[in-house]
């Protein structure tokens, strides 16, 4: 692709130009020298990776997966389903552009990884995270691509207008899918309204995943796809702890 160029390369972290967006790479520490393919845990938004790996190392995750973190070209456009109310008072209304960030990630970024480096490129192979408005993003994905066989929302914006109702009126695009959610216990504290709603709206949304994944007969698979993780603190607390914590869970997927 001409619009793609490695822009610096520094041991296991890459930073690369994909398709126009600004993206970072980690390689686990033997893929040089392995041969190996290794999964790939996509990431919305720029990312610490080489501290998130090195914190899920020291939490005893093996870190045997790529990473790959791609900034948005507007957060609150790329990450959004559909137009909302602003956010904030003082920022515009978000455009809901998350359709197409998600077709730029799947035809464009994902086809060019696993064209370059040694990936498992199948959907149980392949997850997609966020934080924040990335993690209500990836969560999304599960109903408009079947080409991440595993997603990951930490400390999701779920409380967004509509978006429970929305998982309620449509089915996850991979029948086998596996969703990590986590959440601060004090996230609802927020004196946002809209906000506030965090923890109610996180527990809907795994309760709805549970309910459309598999029957009641099943419960013990269900808990093995669906993880609802509380983490300590508010919305920005120990933001690279809860990315190794989910990387964790996450690592025993793919």
């Amino acid at each position: 692709m001409s619009d793609t160029k490695i822009t610096r390369k520094k041991g296991m972290i890459q930073e690369l130009q994909i398709t126009g967006l600004s993206c970072g790479l980690f390689l686990p520490p033997d893929y040089e020298k392995s041969g190996r393919c290794y999964p790939v845990v996509y990431v919305n938004g720029e990312v610490p990776l080489k501290e998130i790996a090195k914190t899920a190392a020291e939490m005893g995750a093996d870190v045997d997966f790529i990473m790959l973190s791609v900034r948005p070209e507007n957060w609150n456009d790329d990450f959004t389903p559909w137009s909302a109310p602003p956010i904030r008072r003082d920022e515009n209304a978000p455009a809901g552009l998350a359709d197409a960030y998600l077709q730029r990630l799947e035809e464009r970024i994902k086809p060019y990884v696993d064209g370059h480096y040694r990936t498992k490129s199948e959907p149980c192979h392949t997850a997609l995270i966020g934080y924040s408005l990335g993690g209500l993003a990836a969560l999304y994905a599960a109903y408009r691509t079947d080409r991440f066989g595993v997603v990951g929302s930490l400390s999701g914006s779920l409380w967004y207008d509509g978006f429970c109702e929305y998982m309620e009126r449509h089915e996850p695009l991979v029948a086998d899918l596996k969703a990590y959610l986590s959440l601060g216990k004090k996230e609802s504290e927020s004196r946002n309204p809209r906000m506030a709603r965090v923890a109610d709206c996180t527990e809907r949304a795994r309760d709805i995943l549970l309910q459309k994944m598999m029957s009641a007969a099943d419960s013990n698979a269900r808990e093995e796809h669906v993880c609802l993780e509380w983490n300590e603190g508010g919305h920005f607390h120990e933001i690279p702890r809860r990315f190794a914590r989910a990387l964790a869970w996450i690592e025993k997927k793919i």
